[in-house]
């Protein structure tokens, strides 16, 4: 009997020795990890410094001079942030394009609807892909005399700064379908598609919801 004791004596601390590794598993979790992410829902909006590249003026511009010049501007937006990973919001953009003084003041208005999809990596910096889809119009001043369809596609780069403040860098290629229109001084320009690069600096902020 004092045999079979000394026995089980010897076998539970053996077990309880083996099983202290297997409990001690999370204890072993980098503590730089963090909890999961459990982020609310958040509004996120800001405003932009954008650069509109003419890359190709299209029918606009059949005549010489061309009304449709590379320009820049400053745009605006609003949208709801349901995750880490999705975007959606709208914009509006005003930017002055170059006329070669057919026009005193040329202005492109552009209002947009967005998705963005992020690719989060952890640290404070978040690429992610750009889509949109909108209309845009095109004239002296505020006058909207050509306007149309327009899209884009891009990609840029989230930056996180203190609290829940943001700075995005954006590539852009937009292309805008023109309708054809005859300008002040009497000249007529052709329906087409008018090819825009653009960059974007942008200053955002987040409100949990």
């Amino acid at each position: 009997m004092f045999g079979v004791v000394l026995a089980v004596a010897t076998a539970l601390p053996a077990r309880a020795v083996h099983a202290d590794p297997i409990a001690s598993t999370d204890d072993r979790r980098d503590p730089g990890a963090g909890p999961p992410d459990t982020r609310r829902p958040f509004i996120q909006y800001g405003i932009a410094f954008t650069i509109e590249d003419v890359v190709a003026p299209g029918p606009i511009c059949s005549n010489s001079p061309c009304i449709l010049g590379s320009g820049g501007g400053i745009a605006g937006r609003v949208g709801f942030r349901g995750s880490e990973r999705l975007y959606i919001g709208g914009s509006y953009e005003l930017s002055k394009q170059e006329p070669n003084k057919l026009y005193l003041l040329g202005i492109l208005q552009q209002v947009r609807g967005e998705l963005r999809t992020y690719f989060p990596t952890g640290n404070r910096t978040t690429p992610f892909l750009l889509l949109g889809a909108g209309l845009a119009g095109y004239g002296n001043e505020w006058n909207v005399d050509t306007w149309g369809p327009s899209a884009q596609l891009g990609a840029g780069l989230e930056v996180e700064l203190s609290g829940r403040s943001l700075v995005t860098v954006s590539l852009l290629y937009r292309p805008i379908y023109f309708r054809s229109f005859t300008d002040s001084s009497g000249e007529s320009h052709g329906a087409g598609i008018a090819q825009f690069f653009g960059v974007e600096l942008a200053v955002e902020a987040q409100d949990a919801l």
